[in-house]
Formats: structure tokens, C-alpha cells, sequence
């Protein structure tokens, strides 16, 4: 018997084989039990995510022998015709190479012809974007009004190019690309059952490149396979995919955020005598930059992934959120320009020289401070032990800086980016206990109050009194003393200042006698200084 391809063997043969579909599997399932079935359905995705797989299993649900289920058979003479594609009533049209309106007409003609020995003539579409809008007008009357045997299936990778017309005729459904997760764990399944030896490592090389394609994977697999041999490792697979491990590119952005230039090019002089793939080696660049963006947000998010967790933390801790969005923007102008380069060595170069070139020089020093994992808040034990200070006289001349009465004019002059500043507008100050200063902040904001907002707002708080203070948040609903409600106050004051005396303004009285009018207290406005 001859080899059969991984893609082609371990196609999914009924619902409970579909993989990253759920939500599609499930209407459909359901439409199946209430025998409830729609006489066109379009299908769009990538390629190699379950189109034409799904349209299979449900031509075998219509079609089983058993009965209409949801569950086909498998067994039956319809259904093993539906998977080897010999069945009489079930039509698959490649509309890329039949895309004419003579075509579409031929097909339509058999239409109307009652099924052999099954209840449903099944047609699938498959790139239907790919007919021509001839075909398109010929195909939308049947597609509205088909027979009561007649199942249409479209099939698309861009439904953007399908006709309005023929999209309202279907339900529509989009299956999703699957997740890195997903693939590696349909890899992992599939080789352990062909018994082929493999790194797990190796197939997360492989579920990265497969881009969310279940069939790009298994076809991924079967060239690594036979490229190492039967013996899938990390250092094959890379080599095969021409891609790099990830401590390559640790290494890479490394040396950008710590602008080690000399490091920088020593390592690009040793990639260039590889074979790698510069556009995937981009690829993996963005990635891990996505990853430390997420690592300064929820550290805990990353357990999900399949990336070197304490690989990405020790980067996220030397770079803040700013500058990690500029190389990102950098990497992705560079891979969309990549192939304009004299050649893809130079151009990826370049791509890194310039992410060099944008690091701040003060990114040097601040990737020496160490940062927590999670922002840590401080406590009051943490005091300046060398400055020969005592707890009193801490807090005597802590507090004569800043105090209840006097935070708000300090919440004024305190140099801030308007999403930090609009945040510590709503705390109060409370106390202060030695080194440390206390606020109060609503619940809602303490949960948008970031590790970002937290350093620049301590930074600029210092520098502003000159000291060196630790900042401690506790949660409370009731900040009556911040600056926000300071500044609401004081406008609802001069709002009733200003009611008041629109209501002895006696002409306006007489006005609105008159017209029978009165004064909506909403809209008033108080003058501004200098308005006229």
C-alpha cells in the first residue's frame, strides 16, 4: 500500500475529530438534532482549518443510512463513499478552475435532478471567491430558491470577495485559526500514534510555522520527518524550517536594549552563516516582543503560552511598555520591507540597527534596576536604614512636605502623562509613616493602576518633593479629598452660585414669565476667567 500523507490519514472523520471549531461544530450539530437544515452554508477561514472537512461530515450526517444525526455512522456504504469522495450526490466543484458562467449554468442544470439513493444532493463550492460575477448572478436565484434535496456549501479564504447578494443567502460561519496549544497538542497525538520519536520542542517549531493551519503542520511534520530521518529534534527542525531557537533571538534583542552594538553584530555576523529564514527569524522577534508587552501587563498570562517564560520575564525587566511598542513597530515596518533590501541579510540588519538606533541612552542604566515579576507594593518596613534617621523624624519631615490639607496643590505641580494623571486624581492621601506615604484610591481605578502608572507617578512625586518615598494604595470607595472630586465640588459650587443668580436676575424672571420658560440648572455654565 502506498504512504498516505499525514494531512490526508488523519483528517477528521466526524464532528468529535474536529479540532479549534467548536463553535461551528456545535450550531451545526444542533441544527442537525432540530432537523433544521439550511439550504445554502458558507464557510470561510484560512487555509487548512476544517472547511472542507466540515462540509464532508455533514454531508455524511444528512446522508447516513442510519438516519439524519449528528453523529454519522461511519460505517455505512454512504458514508465510506463520502470519505473515499466516490458518492453519487456529493459534488465538489473547485471554483478556481471552473470559475465561467457556462460552467456554473452546467452545474445548475443538474440541479433539479432527485438524488440517486440518498436524501440530499450535496454541492460544495470550494474557493468561491474565485467565480466570476456572472457566475455569481447565475448561481444567486438557486441559491435562494433550491429544491428541497439541494444543500449548498461554499468555501472561501476571503469572503470579502464574495458578492453581498450571495453571502445574505447563507449561513455564514468563520472558523477560527487554530492556537499554537492546540496544534502542538494535535502533533503531539497524531506522531505519538505513527510512533515517530520527537523533541517537544521540535513540534512547537512546527505548531509556530503552521500559522494557525492544522493541514500546514501535519505537511510541516511530514518534511521534518523526512528531513531528520524519523527523529524529530529542536536542531533539525530549526535547521529544516530555518528558523532559530528562541535563545538566539533572547540574545538578539539582548543586545539592542542594552545597545551593545559590538555583541549585536558579532551575533548577526554568526546567524549570516546559517541557513535562516530572515522574514520567520523576524517573525519570532515580533513574537517574543509580544510577549514581554503582555509580561509588563499580567506575568501570570504567559503560563499559557508555549514560550520560555523565565526567558521573556528576564527581558520584560529590562525594558519598559514605551519602548517595547517602538520595536515592535520597528520589526513590523522592517518585515513588510524586508524583501526590498539588496538581500534579506541586509535588510534584516538594517531592521535591528535601526531597532538600536531608537533605544533611549537612559535604557542603559534603568536595565540595570531589577523589577519584580508583579509590581510589588512597598511596605512600611522598607526605610532607609544608612540615612541615620530615626521613624520620627521620617515622618515628621515627610509629612510637612506633603499632607492632607496641602495634596491637592501637590497633585497640581506634579509633572504627568495624562492617562497617569487622570488616574491619581482620584486618590486621597491618608498618612504618612516614615518613608512611607498612603493613598486611597476607588476600586475600579486601583484595577487599571499599572506598574507604568505606579513607577511614573512615584518618580514624579519624588522629584517634585525632593525625596525619596515609597507610595502605598489602599482600596477605598470613599476618596472625598482627591483632586477629582476637589475639582466637582468646586464646579457644583460654582454651577449653585451661578443658578442662584440667574434666579434674581429680575429681567430674566420677566423673560421667562413671559415665554412661559424655565431655567435647566443642567446647562448652565459658569463664566470662565478671561471669557468676556
Amino acid at each position: 500500500m502506498t504512504y498516505q500523507v499525514l494531512a490526508r490519514k488523519w483528517r477528521p472523520k466526524s464532528f468529535e475529530d474536529v479540532v479549534g471549531q467548536e463553535h461551528v461544530v456545535k450550531a451545526l450539530q444542533n441544527s442537525l438534532v432540530q432537523n433544521k437544515i439550511h439550504q445554502a452554508y458558507l464557510l470561510t477561514g484560512t487555509r487548512g482549518v476544517g472547511k472542507t472537512t466540515i462540509a464532508r461530515i455533514l454531508t455524511k450526517c444528512l446522508n447516513c443510512e442510519e438516519g439524519l444525526s449528528a453523529n454519522p455512522c461511519l460505517s455505512c456504504s454512504s458514508c465510506k463513499s463520502i470519505s473515499e469522495g466516490s458518492f453519487m450526490d456529493f459534488h465538489e466543484v473547485d471554483a478556481a478552475s471552473r470559475r465561467g458562467v457556462e460552467e456554473t449554468q452546467q452545474l445548475l442544470e443538474t440541479v433539479m435532478h432527485v438524488p440517486g439513493s440518498s436524501r440530499y444532493k450535496v454541492y460544495l463550492i470550494d474557493e468561491v471567491h474565485m467565480l466570476s460575477k456572472h457566475s455569481f448572478n447565475a448561481l444567486l436565484k438557486t441559491l435562494e430558491e433550491p429544491p428541497p434535496h439541494i444543500v449548498f456549501i461554499l468555501a472561501t479564504t476571503e469572503p470579502e470577495k464574495v458578492l453581498p447578494t450571495v453571502i445574505s443567502r447563507c449561513l455564514q460561519f468563520n472558523l477560527k485559526n487554530l492556537t499554537p496549544s492546540q496544534l502542538t497538542e494535535r502533533l503531539d497525538h497524531i506522531l505519538k500514534e505513527e510512533k515517530v520519536e520527537f523533541e517537544s520542542q521540535s513540534i512547537e517549531f512546527i505548531a509556530r510555522a503552521g500559522r494557525g493551519s492544522l493541514r500546514d503542520c501535519l505537511t510541516l511534520a511530514d518534511q521534518a520527518i523526512a528531513f531528520s530521518n524519523g527523529q524529530l529534534t529542536a536542531d533539525k527542525v530549526s535547521e529544516m524550517l530555518g528558523t532559530l531557537p528562541f535563545d538566539h533571538v533572547f540574545s538578539l534583542l539582548n543586545n539592542i536594549i542594552e545597545k551593545d552594538s559590538k555583541n549585536l553584530l558579532s551575533k548577526l555576523r554568526e546567524i549570516s552563516e546559517l541557513s535562516v529564514d530572515y522574514p520567520r527569524l523576524m517573525d519570532l522577534i515580533l513574537e517574543a516582543l509580544q510577549y514581554i508587552a503582555v509580561a509588563h501587563i499580567s506575568p501570570e498570562a504567559l503560563s499559557e503560552s508555549n514560550i520560555d517564560k523565565e526567558g521573556i520575564l528576564k527581558l520584560a525587566k529590562t525594558i519598559n511598555a514605551e519602548d517595547t511598542q517602538v520595536l515592535y513597530q520597528v520589526g513590523l515596518l522592517a518585515k513588510r520591507d524586508i524583501d526590498l533590501a539588496p538581500d534579506q541579510i541586509g535588510g534584516f540588519e538594517m531592521a535591528l540597527l535601526r531597532m538600536l538606533a531608537f533605544m533611549p541612552e537612559s535604557l542603559v542604566e534603568e536595565s540595570k534596576k531589577k523589577i519584580t515579576e508583579k509590581e510589588v507594593q512597598p511596605t512600611p518596613k522598607d526605610l532607609d536604614k544608612d540615612s541615620g534617621l530615626t521613624n520620627d523624624k521620617l515622618s515628621k519631615n515627610y509629612g510637612d512636605l506633603i499632607n492632607k490639607e496641602n495634596w491637592n496643590s501637590v497633585f497640581k505641580s506634579l509633572e504627568l502623562d495624562l492617562g497617569t494623571k487622570q488616574l491619581i486624581s482620584h486618590c486621597s492621601l491618608l498618612r504618612v509613616e516614615d518613608s512611607t506615604i498612603y493613598f486611597s484610591i476607588p476600586e475600579d481605578k486601583l484595577e487599571i493602576l499599572n506598574g507604568t502608572h505606579r513607577e511614573k507617578f512615584q518618580n514624579s512625586l519624588n522629584n517634585y518633593l525632593s525625596i525619596e518615598a515609597n507610595i502605598f494604595f489602599e482600596k477605598d470607595n470613599d476618596s472625598e479629598l482627591s483632586p477629582n472630586n476637589i475639582k466637582k465640588k468646586k464646579k457644583s459650587k460654582k454651577i449653585a452660585k451661578a443658578v442662584k443668580s440667574l434666579e434674581k436676575d429680575k429681567n430674566l424672571q420677566l423673560i421667562l414669565d413671559d415665554l412661559e420658560g424655565e431655567v435647566i440648572t443642567g446647562s448652565v455654565k459658569p463664566k470662565s476667567k478671561g471669557n468676556i
